[in-house]
């Protein structure tokens, strides 16, 4: 037998390269429940699962035998929210929510929003609402009705999963024609022997219900709601339930929910844009700065000027510039965010890091960018709507970690939030300002975290200072 070549260097970086990007692949496609894979019974999904959680495991033992450290916090950084075990990572949100439906239609969104869900069918426990990205696959549907635009997740371990999603249609095409054709794939569907779909609704009224069972793989409902240009698709299920516990009058509450957004804020409507809003006070101006993340990165352009976060207010006066220091390589910029929960979303994101000199102390925010680049319009303002609208359940609700609570205090202007970390073992309490905008370029917006503020009085003026250099970018 031949002898093998010496290991060199140029071979041992070659492997690294290899496993690198195995684990960028495996770390982008969280583990799903094994509950639900169990309970939904369709060979099609439970093939993907199957091998997204082989991949997993090859990638635990790569990772583990070259030593790969993985991209985190520093130790001066908040506690955030355990990640989720879903297909896609999800933001929390307590089960009793502050607001009633018929007040939360005031918050622009075009799918129902979490505290919807919660009172609609009068949810308790942890309900997770999760943006879906890339978008996936409806059972039931032979084909898709117009264009896809926007997926969410929402579920609560250990048996309800279920979801809503948006598809535009096109100009010529009749909303409820294809509203009638996507009811009739649900009607007919029989996803397993034990599938069987009862109509629930009015055959000539909208929107249109459906129950269904399926044996040992569950129960639920299904919602066809349609709007002025979109037709909204809604399911409810319950694994491991012959039958569900969600009343008709209930589904029939969350369907009304998604016909009146698909009226307000819907494609077409007035209020389905989210342009920037017109600036007052400084001006915007470029700097040079480290921006960090996974690549492709948005440019520095996009950041607000590490010189202009400086001020008496937030700084005390001193000079401020971007260090690569504190959270570098990590996209979670704030409480109650995960790395997990960031990488289901889609797009460009970099994170910009300001600092007051050169130690590891002396960070007083954070600056993150997501950006949609695609070339499609509507698509990238869906982009910026489903953002805000992730940053208002997020922030808005507060979450728990095992050692604190993040309890959350809207700010005076829309967008904005104080996040207090209050320890369980008496530690201090943390305070952190965090503020979330779309941007002046199509597709961008911005998450700002002020962590330290000289005058904490001020941090919400200082807050809106940031925001309003950032919408200009």
């Amino acid at each position: 037998m031949a002898e093998h070549d010496e290991w060199t260097a140029a071979d041992d970086a070659l492997v690294r390269r290899a496993m690198a990007t195995l684990r960028t692949d495996v770390e982008s496609v969280p583990l799903p429940d094994v509950r639900f894979v169990r309970a939904r019974g369709r060979a099609r999904r439970r093939h993907r699962f199957l091998a997204l959680s082989a991949a997993a495991a090859v990638a635990v033992v790569v990772a583990g035998t070259a030593g790969y450290a993985v991209w985190g916090p520093s130790s001066s950084r908040t506690p955030v929210t355990p990640a989720s075990s879903g297909r896609t990572a999800s933001t929390t949100s307590s089960a009793s929510p502050t607001t009633t439906a018929t007040d939360s239609l005031a918050v622009p969104g075009a799918l129902p929003l979490l505290t919807e869900w919660t009172s609609a069918l009068q949810l308790t426990g942890t309900v997770r609402l999760t943006p879906v990205k890339p978008f996936g696959p409806i059972e039931c549907l032979s084909s898709e009705p117009g264009t896809k635009v926007q997926q969410e997740e929402v579920t609560r371990a250990p048996e309800l999963q279920g979801g809503a999603t948006r598809f535009r249609i096109g100009a010529g095409q009749d909303v409820q024609t294809a509203a009638a054709g996507i009811a009739q794939d649900i009607a007919g569907c029989q996803v397993q022997p034990a599938y069987r779909v009862t109509q629930k609704s009015a055959a000539s009224t909208w929107p249109r219900l459906f129950s269904y069972t399926a044996g040992g793989a569950g129960s639920g409902w299904w919602v066809v709601a349609p709007g002025p240009h979109d037709v909204t698709v809604l399911q409810v299920n319950q694994n491991d339930r012959p039958e569900s516990s969600f009343t008709q009058a209930q589904v029939a509450r969350l369907a009304e929910i998604a016909t009146e957004r698909l009226a307000r804020y819907g494609s077409g409507t007035t209020t389905t844009t989210t342009p920037a809003p017109d600036v007052t006070g400084p001006k915007a101006i470029d700097e040079q700065m480290p921006v960090v993340g996974p690549g492709p990165l948005p440019p520095s352009s996009l950041f607000v000027a590490a010189s202009q976060w400086s001020s008496a207010a937030l700084t005390g006066g001193s000079a401020t510039d971007a260090g690569p220091g504190a959270l570098e390589g990590s996209t979670a910029v704030a409480s109650c965010e995960t790395d997990q929960q960031q990488a289901g979303i889609g797009g460009r994101v970099g994170v910009v890091s300001i600092r007051v000199g050169t130690s590891a102390s002396g960070y007083v925010g954070r600056q993150r960018v997501q950006l949609d680049d695609s070339t499609g319009a509507d698509t990238q303002q869906a982009y910026v709507d489903a953002r805000l609208a992730e940053a208002r359940t997020l922030f808005g609700a507060g979450c728990s970690v095992p050692n604190a609570t993040i309890r959350s205090t809207p700010g005076p202007t829309a967008g904005t939030w104080r996040l207090d970390t209050v320890f369980s073992d008496g530690t201090p309490t943390l305070s952190e300002w965090v503020g979330v905008t779309a941007q002046k370029t199509p597709g961008a917006v911005s998450t700002i975290v002020l962590t330290r503020v000289a005058d904490p009085t001020q941090g919400f003026a200082e807050l809106e200072r940031l925001l309003n250099l950032a919408r200009q970018k």
